[in-house]
Order: C-alpha cells, then structure tokens, then sequence
C-alpha cells in the first residue's frame, strides 16, 4: 500500500512595497523616460499617459511603478527640496523590497540618461541616486 504524501503548501511571502520619489525638471519626464526605455529593446515598459503612469518591467519579472504626484499634494519638506533640485515635477517611484537592487539599477540607468534625482521617501530623502 503507497503511503499518501501530504505536499505543504509554502507560504508566499508578503510584498513589501518600497517607494522612493524621481525630481526632475523640463519636458513631462514620463514620456522621455519611456522614450528611452523604448529604445533599448530589452526593457519592457508600459505608458499610461492619461494616468499619469510608467510601469517598467523587471528582468526578475517584478516592475518599478512610476507615477506622477501633483503638486498640490507635496509638504513643504518636499517643496523645499524639489526647489534645492530645480525640480518642477516630482513623481513616485514603488517597487517590492524583493526587487530593490533590479529596481536600484534601472534608477541609476534613468538617471544617466534622462537626469533628475532619484530619493528615498524619506525625512532627509536618503539614500540619492543622480545621473553623472
């Protein structure tokens, strides 16, 4: 008689989400940094310009989100910085912790070539990531 083996289901992970903001000025940075990622044929992205969303695949298949956050609703530590920055836009930038160091090298990459500033979300907006 075959003895029944009971598979134990593993848990899945929670997914914590990390966020991090990209101050940049100019032209709409949406649409150039999708124009750019549409360039190089081995990063999927998707444009949701109404929305005001870029979602940027992962090679691990997670993405980084980036979406616009309007003005109005930035506090005056924010506003200082974006102004410290020359930044007149600012957006949100969210991703899995899981894929943090995927999403770390996508920033760097974006920063290069588009400029801005990537921050953390944090009191003093560290770590940073600038273009050179």
């Amino acid at each position: 008689m075959k003895k029944k083996i009971h598979k134990v289901k593993q848990k899945e992970t929670p997914k914590i989400l990390v966020e991090w903001l990209y101050l940049t000025a100019g032209a709409p940075a949406l649409r150039r940094l999708y124009a750019y990622l549409q360039e190089k044929k081995d990063r999927e992205a998707q444009l949701w310009e109404e929305a005001g969303v870029l979602e940027i695949g992962l090679p691990g298949g997670g993405s980084v989100d980036v979406e616009l956050f309007p003005e109005e609703e930035w506090d005056g530590e924010l506003a200082a910085y974006a102004a410290e920055q020359q930044a007149d836009q600012v957006y949100t930038v969210t991703f899995t912790e899981a894929d943090e160091a995927e999403a770390q090298a996508v920033m760097e990459e974006l920063a290069d070539e588009a400029g801005g500033v990537f921050c953390r979300d944090t009191e003093d907006f560290l770590p940073r990531i600038k273009g050179r």
